[in-house]
């Protein structure tokens, strides 16, 4: 029902009630002032002051009780609904449920679709470890030699031996750094071998990590592949 129309209705349902209301109660009121009632002994006498006022005062209570009547019964058949309605009702969304007796309204609620989420398989992204910390292993018996370099010597590896450890064996460097070849597959074990015999002597990727990022300006380490990063520290170095 469109809100104008149901604003008058509900003017109108009001203003019956109320009209009604008044009716009853001016009836009574004129009733009272135009009869009495006198006990004599076990009985009860009524006098009229004007019978023909006060059976139109009685008349008028009785056609607005009738009318209050009748208003309630149309305010029910309004608002209580019929099986039609309720069919209708029911049918305008695909989700109801009909009413027990209520016949089907032959609208089928359409098939609910399961979303399956769909699953990505994550990539894998190498990380290279924080070996601040790390100062190599097995230092405690080494002493410090003159020959530091970290390819052809054989002493302990200096914080200077691993500047020129990047410059002059980029390449080894970088595939010590990463942990990996230059085309990103996993060290030979021949090469692991020998890095593990870098660590020995003071070797350490943490302080390796630190001369390259501060070398090319970096923030941290680039997750490219192997060989460019390669290729870019060599070009930092040439320039």
């Amino acid at each position: 029902m469109p809100v104008q129309y149901l604003n008058i209705y509900l003017i109108g349902f009001l203003g019956s009630v109320v009209a009604v209301i008044v009716g009853i109660g001016f009836s009574y009121s004129g009733m009272s002032e135009l009869g009495f009632s006198v006990y004599r002994g076990m009985e009860m006498t009524t006098y009229y002051l004007d019978k023909n006022r006060y059976d139109l005062y009685m008349n008028a209570m009785v056609y607005c009780i009738t009318f209050g009547a009748a208003l309630m019964l149309i305010l029910a058949v309004i608002l209580i609904p019929s099986a039609q309605q309720v069919q209708k009702r029911m049918s305008a969304t695909p989700y109801g449920t009909p009413a027990i007796g209520t016949p089907p309204s032959g609208i089928e609620a359409p098939p609910m679709e399961m979303e399956i989420p769909s699953y990505e398989e994550p990539q894998m992204t190498p990380e290279l470890e924080d070996y601040s910390e790390d100062e190599g292993l097995g230092m405690a018996g080494l002493s410090d030699g003159d020959d530091s370099d970290v390819v052809s010597g054989n002493g302990r590896i200096t914080d200077e031996s691993h500047e020129s450890f990047i410059r002059d064996h980029t390449e080894s460097a970088v595939k010590f750094l990463m942990r990996k070849d230059l085309d990103d597959s996993e060290l030979k074990p021949e090469d692991e071998q020998v890095h593990e015999e870098w660590q020995k002597r003071g070797l350490s990727r943490g302080k390796l990590r630190k001369h390259v990022m501060k070398m090319m300006d970096w923030d941290n380490i680039p997750e490219v592949a192997v060989d460019e990063i390669l290729s870019q520290i060599r070009e930092k170095i040439s320039s």
